[in-house]
């Protein structure tokens, strides 16, 4: 079958667009030599397609790329992952194979209380989990908790842990169990930043905490006064297995249902809202109207349910 020249010539400038917003990487992982500032996409667009556009045009691709981006749902963040963890196509499970490694979702909680869930999938005969929240200062080569930029709850004896240090909480959970995650996070004002001395050490002075839940039993508050440089927290999960076994696997609901719906009332805590709450409202697609126009009597009767239109006869000469 002769191929259409037209078809070809469209084939190979969509091609051209895909490898310019995709650009192979070398071998020592970069893109292309050094730039004096950072290539936009419509840079590469411009080059491949051999067009020219104004300042105003490129800035306009990039305002749409930007507003795109803010309409991806709550999911795990593929970008932040570590070495060693492997997240799933949908986005919401991982899984490890190395030590201790943290995945964290795409959205962060800046104030308000949120809720999500995590299954605790697979852990096998050496896995181990730890759930909570931490902020992008969180270490994603270790535990949440690790540091002081995030805050845990542990398989191992229902412990608490932040900045490396556990502490007795709650339940013990392992494979099957349902974790909830519930933070609270005091909006900011005035004197916030502000802390309290208490024997030598400063202690933030806000009312931001986290708890959580195991199998729908409330667990209790497991750290109130958050670090406030912390800025936004982020649904994070956290898994080890020895090296050679089946890897653990973490699955993550952000709502907006859950198997064990949080009850705010009976926890005495504010009412969280679903961390999917944080993905933006897709706006709605333009829709142009056509015109309507009604039909002449010389095609009514080619239209369904019409009666056959009469010709009038034409006048005496």
């Amino acid at each position: 079958m002769r191929r259409n020249p037209i078809f070809d010539e469209m084939r190979q400038q969509m091609d051209a667009v895909v490898a310019a917003i995709h650009p192979p990487r070398r071998a020592d992982g970069g893109e292309g030599g050094a730039k004096k500032r950072k290539e936009t996409l419509a840079d590469r667009v411009e080059k491949v397609v051999g067009i020219t556009m104004t300042e105003e045009e490129k800035a306009n691709i990039e305002r749409e790329r930007r507003e795109a981006a803010m309409y991806w749902p709550v999911c795990l963040n593929p970008k932040t992952k570590p070495n060693g963890a492997t997240v799933s196509e949908d986005r919401m499970s991982f899984v490890s194979t190395k030590g201790y490694r943290t995945c964290a979702a795409s959205h962060g909680v800046k104030s308000g209380s949120f809720y999500f869930e995590i299954v605790i999938e697979r852990l096998g005969e050496t896995g181990h989990a730890r759930v909570g929240w931490k902020s992008k200062k969180g270490e994603r080569n270790a535990p949440v908790g690790f540091d002081k930029f995030g805050y845990g709850y542990k398989d191992i004896r229902g412990e608490k842990v932040h900045e490396g240090v556990t502490e007795a909480y709650g339940e013990v959970f392992g494979e099957g169990d349902v974790i909830g995650c519930y933070i609270f996070v005091e909006a900011k004002r005035k004197g916030d930043l502000k802390k309290e001395i208490d024997d030598g050490e400063a202690k933030p002075s806000n009312s931001s905490f986290v708890a959580f839940a195991r199998n729908g039993k409330f667990q209790g508050k497991a750290y109130v006064g958050l670090n406030d440089e912390d800025g936004a927290y982020f649904p994070a999960g956290s898994l080890f297995t020895e090296p050679d076994v089946e890897p653990a696997k973490l699955a993550f609901n952000f709502g907006p249902t859950f198997k064990y719906p949080p009850d705010a009332r009976a926890w005495d805590v504010p009412e969280p809202r679903p961390m999917s709450d944080l993905d933006p409202p897709r706006p709605p697609p333009e829709v142009k109207e056509e015109p309507k126009t009604e039909p002449t009597d010389d095609v009514a009767h080619e239209l369904p349910g019409t009666a056959p239109a009469r010709v009038a006869a034409p006048d005496a000469q």
